[in-house]
């Protein structure tokens, strides 16, 4: 969706082989995927132990049928920023200075930047751009894990954008005069991004995921970590009063956002689509549904792409949501 390039040794040449690697806190997904004549095939699939950033980085090793000359990443960031800025810019300008993007982000000069251009103001208006900010430490650790040989990293993006171009590759005809928003629920993290027309028009990161909902359901329950796990797996326990205590803050922040787009785009958000682990839970869906007044769908990133039975096992597939943003990075990949 929006990357920033990490590699020096790129050709103008346009990729066609390409390994997504999304790093999160609960695994490292990885997807090959191949890009011949406009279609898009999936070469390999597979979940590797999570990466602890608190650590030393190490080389990481992938499954060679998985691997390819290069590499695009995404990772969730904890510390990452993705929002979106106004600024003036002039006629000629397409870009502001680093330097204006941090203080734009409210970030320190130990952060790498980066924005794209949303929609040019007119005359003296401001213009709207998708800006995210990354700290030097994590591309370096990402960076340390890939010393030399396949794959070299092309780019490096947020988890919480990528997954939109996995979306748009699966679903953009459904949106393409509508305004909808994406909501990629991860661990710890989410990410949210409003689209209009298929253009980004708002973005948000809240610090609320499956731990989230585990952590209250063991506290209203008196029960493991664990067990409040399969309690969250299962349609016939009703657990929607620990569900409306932790989602209520949250569906607060998106229905404030969801206003806020509704009056200033003067378009109306009637679908939210969910990805990421916490949408494999089928009661997380439906309360969100209840609770927003809105069809809430699920989408799979690997719609739109050939994908042979042979390479993706039936387990795989049924956590493809997982493997949103692994496939977002490598598709924003061939079209860079």
């Amino acid at each position: 969706m929006m990357k920033k390039k990490i590699s020096k040794t790129r050709s103008q040449q346009k990729f066609s082989d390409l390994v997504g690697v999304d790093f999160s806190s609960t695994a490292t997904k990885i997807v090959r995927l191949k890009e011949n004549k406009g279609e898009v095939s999936l070469a390999g699939i597979d979940l590797l132990p999570a990466v602890d950033f608190r650590t030393a980085a190490r080389r990481i090793e992938l499954p060679r049928n998985i691997t390819s000359y290069y590499g695009c990443l995404s990772y969730t960031g904890s510390a990452a920023v993705v929002r979106m800025i106004n600024t003036q810019l002039a006629e000629t300008e397409n870009q502001v200075t680093d330097s204006k993007l941090r203080e734009l982000l409210n970030v320190t000069d130990d952060f790498r930047v980066s924005a794209r251009i949303i929609k040019r103001g007119k005359g003296r208006q401001d213009s709207s751009m998708l800006a995210a900010a990354i700290p030097e430490d994590d591309i370096r650790f990402l960076l340390n894990m890939f010393p030399s040989g396949p794959p070299a990293p092309a780019s490096l993006e947020l988890s919480g954008l990528a997954f939109v171009s996995a979306f748009l590759h699966a679903r953009k005809a459904e949106c393409e005069d509508s305004a909808v928003c994406l909501l990629e629920a991860g661990e710890t993290i989410s990410h949210f991004v409003f689209l209009n027309k298929g253009e980004v028009v708002l973005v948000g990161k809240m610090s609320f995921g499956t731990q989230t909902l585990r952590n209250q359901l063991s506290k209203d329950l008196g029960v493991d970590e664990d067990l409040a796990a399969s309690i969250l797996n299962d349609r016939s326990i009703n657990i929607s009063s620990s569900l409306s205590k932790v989602l209520a803050p949250f569906i607060k922040q998106l229905s404030i956002s969801k206003d806020f787009i509704e009056r200033h785009q003067g378009c109306r958000v009637s679908k939210l689509y969910v990805s990421g682990g916490l949408s494999l839970f089928p009661s997380w869906s439906n309360e969100l549904e209840q609770m927003l007044n809105s069809e809430v769908l699920r989408w799979s990133p690997l719609e739109n792409i050939i994908c042979d039975p042979e390479i993706l096992t039936q387990d795989m597939k049924d956590q493809a949501t997982r493997f949103s943003a692994a496939i977002g990075a490598a598709l924003g990949g061939f079209e860079a």
